[in-house]
């Protein structure tokens, strides 16, 4: 009988495997979580695959419907001429008629009826008024006075603003300078009644003296008296001399 060798290394026995423990249930913890989250991954991807599966035909479909367009023939021009549509033309229209154009009438002229307005309305003028007076005296005609105040009312209407000249006179008799006093008192005194009336406040009184004393017993009653002019205004052709009742 052959002694067992040295080397050999009898193995331990192996524990006997407990009968109610199922395979795998002593495995760690973190290996089931690893299994359980593979499953998951595997059942992701077959899902997408199966989606992405689905979709491809309609994509070819799709993509095959422009190169049949495309590779289609385009279809050859026809022979036959096509009528072109006629031209319709408009009958011509009527040229415009002439016009005629009349000239303007030429202004009328406002120089032929100035002169007629002015043959019509002569030119205004005052005659002027004599007021008599005694021989020596200063002391106006009151006749006189009434109708030169009436005559004065009515012109001075239309010459409100002008102003009375009285120039008074005297005869040859006596001396230059008593005439000349004394004609002067006259065209004041004359002056001073119209005022105290109201005929007018613009008055102007100026002495001729005897210078135009034509010397008989006549001129000499005539040149007795004070004359009344308006200013502004032309005299008429005569004199007009009041008269005495």
């Amino acid at each position: 009988m052959l002694a067992p060798s040295p080397n050999i290394v009898s193995s331990p026995p192996a524990p006997r495997a407990d009968a109610s423990i199922v395979a795998g249930e002593d495995a760690p913890t973190w290996l089931a979580a690893a299994f359980a989250i593979a499953g998951t991954l595997v059942a992701v991807m077959s899902a997408a695959l199966w989606q992405q599966a689905a979709a491809a035909p309609d994509t070819v479909a799709a993509a095959a419907v422009p190169q049949t367009m495309i590779t289609q023939p385009a279809p050859k021009p026809s022979d036959t001429p096509v009528p072109l549509p006629a031209l319709i033309t408009a009958p011509p229209m009527p040229l415009p008629s002439a016009i005629p154009i009349e000239p303007p009438a030429p202004p009328v002229s406002t120089a032929r009826t100035e002169p007629q307005s002015a043959a019509k309305a002569p030119a205004e003028c005052f005659a002027p008024l004599a007021i008599a007076f005694e021989r020596g005296s200063t002391r106006p005609h009151p006749g006189d006075m009434k109708r030169a105040q009436a005559v004065l009312q009515k012109a001075l209407a239309r010459h409100g603003d002008a102003t009375i000249l009285i120039e008074g006179h005297a005869d040859a008799s006596g001396s230059e300078d008593l005439n000349v006093l004394l004609s002067y008192s006259r065209a004041k005194a004359v002056a001073e009644l119209l005022k105290k009336d109201g005929i007018s406040p613009r008055m102007s009184v100026s002495a001729a003296g005897a210078g135009l004393a034509r010397g008989d017993s006549q001129a000499a009653a005539n040149d007795r008296k004070a004359v009344l002019r308006i200013a502004g205004v032309d005299d008429c052709d005569h004199l007009t001399e009041a008269k005495r009742p």
